[in-house]
């Protein structure tokens, strides 16, 4: 039996100061929650765009121009054997910018983790996870994009990207966990990954929220 149950004075004093504490705790949190102002929308919006960019400078700083030019891999065996692998991918499903940005991203992991690049046992894994993850940030992947089967079906990889982007997901993120903010995109803090499609997508929704705050402002 527990003292709650006990029909004993002492017990039911010991109870109701439990129960009057946990009623206190509760009181307390609430009134700290009551007294944080409420987040509006276009803040809302400010945040998760710079979680997308990395920083809000990133943000405002934001262009439309294509991704375009060279992309210098590091001289590793393993990299150039995926990078191969994700040019091919997106001359055949995706488009120029594409093949840029999977460049980026593969250089950026081997940079944040080279494990996620060395440790797959084929090439045709990495490609793959960099494809859907980055595929993800840009939004052209998934139901409305390239699918993962069309994706496992071009590298003639026994799964589906989309299992292959978990370590390269990691190796983006790293430990601080951004949140999509509801968005279909993934979200990495680097606009170096970004298509100019992506990015204009982006500089709407940061345009809408700066119109919303200096009207906010200026109601105040």
């Amino acid at each position: 039996m527990h003292y709650y149950d006990c029909p004993c004075d002492e017990c039911r004093q010991a109870s109701d100061s439990a129960l009057h504490e946990r009623l206190i705790t509760l009181i307390e949190r609430l009134e700290q929650e009551l007294d944080r102002p409420p987040v509006k929308e276009y803040e809302r919006a400010l945040g998760w765009l710079a979680g997308v960019c990395g920083s809000y400078d990133a943000v405002m700083a934001l262009g439309t121009g294509p991704l375009r030019g060279e992309v210098t891999l590091p001289a590793e065996p393993r990299v150039g054997e995926v990078a191969t692998l994700l040019r091919t991918l997106a001359a055949d499903l995706f488009c120029p910018e594409m093949e840029v940005a999977f460049l980026r991203g593969l250089v950026l992991v081997w940079t944040l983790d080279p494990g996620a690049v060395l440790s797959p046992v084929s090439a045709s894994y990495v490609a793959a996870g960099v494809a859907w993850a980055i595929g993800e940030a840009n939004g052209v992947v998934g139901s409305t994009g390239v699918t993962s089967p069309a994706i496992k079906r071009a590298l003639g990889t026994p799964g589906g990207a989309a299992m292959y982007a978990r370590p390269i997901r990691r190796a983006l993120i790293g430990l601080w966990e951004w949140g999509d903010g509801g968005s279909r995109l993934a979200v990495y803090g680097d606009p170096s990954i970004l298509t100019s499609s992506t990015r204009r997508a982006l500089i709407r929704v940061r345009d809408r929220a700066l119109a919303a705050r200096e009207l906010d402002r200026e109601a105040a």
